[in-house]
């Protein structure tokens, strides 16, 4: 689907999170947002998150700190439920790029009850799923 009207709004935010990412390999950002509402937002960083490590799949490493998870720590499960989460990726050049959540973030996201993921493909196009 093409980035547009309000998915905009939310999508350049989280691309100015990304940019500010302390993880210069892997720059993703994150807003939480419901009913119009932004709660929440994250970007990516490069540290381990234990709380996360239950998500994780077995044998696949540690849970760093995901702009995903960021953006959902410190939140009330009565505002994650029924959410909509916005990640992005960029490039060094600052385009947009994939950034469909991992198994990690997806399973965690489950867990809050987030009810949608919107996601970057490309600098015009994003993906989204209900979770």
């Amino acid at each position: 689907m093409k980035i547009t009207g309000r998915h905009r709004r939310y999508v350049d935010l989280a691309k100015k999170l990304a940019e500010s990412s302390s993880y210069s390999l892997h720059r993703h950002g994150a807003v939480l947002v419901k009913g119009g509402s932004v709660l929440n937002w994250s970007a990516n960083q490069n540290k381990v998150q234990r709380w996360a490590q239950r998500f994780r799949s077995h044998g696949c490493g540690h849970a760093t700190h995901h702009a995903e998870l960021g953006a959902v720590l410190g939140v009330a499960r009565d505002k994650t439920t029924g959410s909509d989460v916005y990640v992005v990726r960029i490039s060094k050049k600052g385009s947009l790029l994939m950034s469909k959540p991992c198994e990690m973030c997806q399973e965690l996201l489950r867990h809050v009850g987030v009810k949608r993921v919107f996601y970057s493909i490309d600098d015009e196009t994003m993906g989204c799923y209900k979770v």
